[in-house]
């Protein structure tokens, strides 16, 4: 019974990230799957109810792997690790994707309960982050790791709905995130932490 409920929502998955969650029908899935459409309701209400399950499941898994990713690197790897990333998307084309389009649009609840989520979770990891880096000696000890969390992602938030609503470019928001980047970093490293990082980066 679980086997075919998580093959559903592979498929439905993969789907609806190629071409939005409107294109893709239950007939679509259940032809693919080669089952009655029978079958499906017995896993799921309607549409609606196997897109938040999507959703719900993409929530957890994102939790899972930002926790294991922390939990097996030092604050200084993971602060380079997510240089590399940032640098390597500025070349990437940062349109919405098709599922994110859709459910914005067209579910915008499910979309709001999902961004609210996805915010808690990331406020959750980057909380878990300042304090790994306060007991490495990375951070200083007095900072207010909630506050600072709030105010990186209060402004990471704010930059994509800029970009996303034509304010900014794709350039600009890059560049605009590198400086804030800077600033934060150089606030809240110790002398020894901005040594160490510094170190790393010229490796």
């Amino acid at each position: 019974m679980a086997g075919i409920k998580a093959e559903i929502l592979k498929i439905a998955t993969s789907r609806m990230q190629r071409v939005g969650i409107r294109s893709v029908s239950i007939d679509d899935i259940c032809h693919e799957m080669g089952m009655s459409k029978k079958t499906f309701y017995v896993y799921f209400a309607s549409k609606d109810d196997l897109v938040q399950a999507i959703l719900h499941e993409h929530e957890e898994k994102v939790g899972r792997e930002l926790n294991n990713a922390l939990s097996k690197r030092s604050v200084t790897q993971v602060i380079v690790e997510w240089a590399k990333i940032a640098k390597s998307t500025q070349k990437k084309d940062m349109k919405t994707p098709p599922m994110m389009y859709d459910l914005e649009k067209y579910y915008p609840s499910l979309f709001a309960e999902h961004k609210k989520v996805m915010r808690q979770t990331a406020e959750s990891i980057l909380v878990r982050f300042l304090e790994k880096g306060i007991a490495e000696g990375i951070f200083r000890a007095e900072i207010d790791v909630n506050i600072v969390a709030m105010m990186f992602l209060d402004m990471q938030y704010r930059l994509l709905d800029l970009m996303t609503g034509g304010q900014l470019s794709k350039e600009e928001v890059h560049r605009i995130g590198r400086q804030r980047m800077d600033i934060m970093m150089r606030g809240i490293l110790t002398p020894e932490g901005f040594e160490t990082l510094r170190k790393q980066v010229e490796k």
